[in-house]
């Protein structure tokens, strides 16, 4: 599982880069190819979870929280791979829309009907990718928080593992600021764990 988490930085590097360079088509690529491997990877995740709460589930049947880690998984995917086509898209159309307007539009010079519309039909994109990028948010954010807090719920309700997450709202808050790059800390954290737990109940 490691293997995803390190493919999927090095695809989030490269996006990041691009979009720098004003690649928006390579940049969108990469990044949707990081989103299908940290989608893949918190799948596989998942599914170790479950085997282990089945496991104990006589120990956890009392305490255990769940949380719905298909529907936010998919609304991460599908919101995320969204947010990056229509980012594309109107950083493409952003240059050539801004060209047609007139140099001296300021002083009265009409703007055409069709340059209004295709500045209209940019603004809807923005506000769809605004909309994408919020729910994508709240499913990023919600993940972190069930996956850990679970996590951890298995680890005090077994008994099994030295590890102590901090809170989700320290990886959250941790990944925002650094854009994203130490979202790969809870991943890999996350990996860690996982592995704790499921080698010391073998």
């Amino acid at each position: 599982m490691q293997r995803y988490i390190m493919t999927s930085l090095a695809l989030y590097a490269a996006s990041f880069a691009a979009g720098i360079a004003g690649v928006s088509l390579l940049s969108a690529l990469l990044s949707i190819g990081a989103l299908f491997l940290i989608a893949v990877f918190l799948m596989k995740a998942h599914s170790l979870l479950i085997a282990l709460k089945d496991k104990f589930w006589d120990k956890l049947s009392g305490v255990w929280l769940g949380g719905e880690y298909s529907a936010a998984l998919w609304l991460f995917l599908l919101s995320g791979i969204g947010s990056e086509a229509l980012l594309a898209i109107i950083s493409s159309q952003f240059e050539s829309i801004a060209a047609l307007f007139p140099i001296d539009a300021a002083q009265g010079e009409v703007i055409s009907q069709e340059v209004l519309n295709k500045a209209f039909a940019l603004a809807a994109l923005s506000l769809g990718l605004a909309a994408l990028a919020a729910v994508g948010l709240a499913a990023w954010a919600y993940l972190i928080e069930v996956f850990t807090r679970d996590v951890y719920l298995i680890k005090v309700a077994t008994g099994v593992g030295e590890f102590r997450p901090y809170s989700a709202t320290f990886y959250i808050l941790l990944s925002l600021i650094t854009l994203g790059f130490l979202y790969y800390f809870w991943l890999y954290s996350l990996w860690r764990w996982i592995s704790q737990l499921t080698s010391s109940t073998k």
